[in-house]
């Protein structure tokens, strides 16, 4: 699967106001940028991103209390004083849930720009699905019996089909060209599973098809973890 994306298209969304605590939780563009040797840092205070995976979220990481924005390090490049270099990471104020989307920037010293997104179950619920359009191009996409427009920029669109486990269609095209099918493919709504889908331009040029990067996330499996965390059966 491609994991290319117009940078000018992300970088532009890359506004916000910052937060100054609180969880975070990480997902890198993809494997190259999962194997680099990051940190975030809040004051004094620096910690490791550890198991980063380009196709799951991070484990929570506190970011302790601090008078300015928390900061992403890279901690495998420098400055001229020999210090890492960092890069701001820019949370909206309303933010109650932030998933860090470490997307390459090559024009920044890290080589990175953090993009920040709502991750809270209350705004990004069970059972839906979270798109991100990352073409640069307006899209139409139909899931089941529910159509939305997706922006040429990274907005959240969210369709949540409801009701039981069953499989539904989906098919994806160009808003100005709803004829040509660019992606089709058969999903499972399951009402506990979560998708995060970032849509992509294809690989292949002439054809013109859609990538689709998928993160699911499935609230059971959740559940468990945490139980066993506790030490405690489900």
């Amino acid at each position: 699967m491609s994991l290319r994306a117009p940078l000018a298209v992300l970088i532009a969304t890359l506004l916000g106001s910052p937060l100054l605590a609180g969880p975070l939780r990480f997902l890198p563009w993809d494997e190259t940028v999962a194997a680099r040797k990051l940190a975030v840092a809040s004051g004094k205070e620096v910690v490791d991103l550890k198991d980063l995976h380009h196709l799951k979220r991070s484990n929570a990481v506190s970011v302790p209390a601090g008078e300015t924005p928390p900061l992403l390090v890279a901690k495998d490049k420098t400055s001229a004083d020999g210090k890492p270099v960092t890069v701001e990471i820019k949370i909206p104020a309303d933010c109650q849930t932030p998933l860090v989307i470490i997307v390459p920037d090559p024009k920044h010293p890290t080589g990175l720009r953090p993009f920040v997104i709502e991750d809270n179950t209350a705004r990004f619920p069970w059972g839906a699905v979270r798109h991100l359009n990352a073409t640069g191009k307006e899209l139409v996409t139909k899931l089941g019996d529910k159509t939305a427009v997706l922006p040429p920029k990274w907005d959240p669109v969210d369709v949540d089909l409801g009701g039981k486990t069953r499989n539904f269609g989906i098919q994806t095209a160009l808003k100005d060209n709803q004829k040509a099918i660019l992606y089709s493919s058969v999903w499972e709504y399951d009402p506990d599973v979560r998708r995060l889908v970032i849509i992509l331009p294809g690989t292949d040029a002439r054809t013109g098809a859609l990538d689709y990067k998928i993160i699911p996330e499935n609230r059971k499996a959740m559940e468990m973890d945490a139980a066993a965390a506790r030490g405690q059966q489900p």
